[in-house]
């Protein structure tokens, strides 16, 4: 993160169009630029329109990123905040 927002481009992209973290894919990317930039990992993001607006609003306002149950399950219980 820079700034409390994600350095990667299309992260940042998606997130504030109010996508969110929906899968994290291992080994997604095995060419050498996706292991070096990401340990070959590449994640979905998902649209739903009912929550397009808040998303929107807590990623600008609170640096709130919205993601799946599978994806928390992935974070130690400490990276998880309410």
């Amino acid at each position: 993160k820079h700034r409390r927002k994600p350095l990667d481009l299309v992260a940042r992209f998606h997130l504030h169009n109010g996508a969110e973290l929906y899968r994290v894919n291992y080994l997604a990317d095995m060419s050498r630029k996706g292991w070096h930039n990401s340990l070959g990992m590449m994640v979905n993001y998902r649209y739903n329109l009912e929550d397009l607006k808040e998303n929107q609003l807590r990623y600008e306002t609170e640096d709130f990123i919205n993601v799946t149950e599978s994806v928390l399950d992935l974070l130690p219980p400490d990276q998880v905040r309410p």
